[in-house]
């Protein structure tokens, strides 16, 4: 999988981090924490879009969540939900359409999340397409709730984890100094996340060449 930079405006040739280069992680370090980061980026994101009106279901499993606001993950979670806000409220139209069209049940979620994650990462590795990759994790719990399936927060922190492990997502993180480098990062980064519209109105491409019958 490609993760240099080049001509793609969401992978810039110069370090993302904008401190002191972090020295690297590890591969089980980053994956271990991933749970924590993704349940934090879910509660903030939740709480923030209610906070702004947003007309969003009563979820009791993320209402139900208690991020440890002293820990370092916890932090990074709030901070990938904020600087993604503007990622977030462009795609999230589109997640929702993807997620419409699939038939959905327990046995069949994971093979639909990594067919759709993977095309997030089809040009290569950077922060903004990791936030779109919580940002659609979260999109997907809030509609497998709707769609009556229970439980499911914590399976699809799983799906991420090991998705970031196979794909070598986990190793690029590692590299950049762990999850704790995206504390590093600001809203400049945005104006590179605007460019996975391109790649996110292929939605309805995506569904039809995977899941079609």
């Amino acid at each position: 999988m490609a993760t240099g930079g080049g001509d793609d405006p969401l992978m810039p040739d110069q370090n993302e981090n904008n401190g002191d280069v972090l020295p690297p992680d590890t591969e089980e370090h980053v994956v271990e924490e991933t749970e924590e980061v993704f349940c934090s980026y879910v509660f903030y994101r939740y709480n923030q879009e209610r906070e702004q009106g947003d007309k969003l279901p009563s979820d009791p499993e993320i209402m139900a969540l208690q991020p440890d606001k002293t820990s370092q993950m916890c932090r990074v979670g709030q901070q990938l939900a904020v600087i993604g806000d503007d990622i977030n409220r462009r795609y999230d139209l589109n997640f929702m359409e993807m997620l419409s069209q699939l038939a959905l049940t327990p046995d069949n979620a994971y093979d639909y999340f990594c067919k759709i994650a993977k095309s997030l990462f089809d040009s290569g590795i950077n922060w903004g397409r990791v936030i779109a990759l919580l940002s659609f994790g979260y999109r997907m719990a809030l509609h497998v709730f709707q769609q009556g399936m229970t439980g499911f927060l914590s399976r699809i922190a799983r799906f991420i984890g090991d998705f970031l492990l196979r794909n070598r997502i986990a190793q690029w993180i590692a590299q950049q100094g762990g999850w704790v480098a995206a504390l590093e990062l600001d809203n400049v980064y945005v104006k590179y996340m605007l460019v996975l519209l391109a790649a996110l109105l292929l939605g309805q491409f995506i569904v039809r060449r995977f899941f079609s019958s």
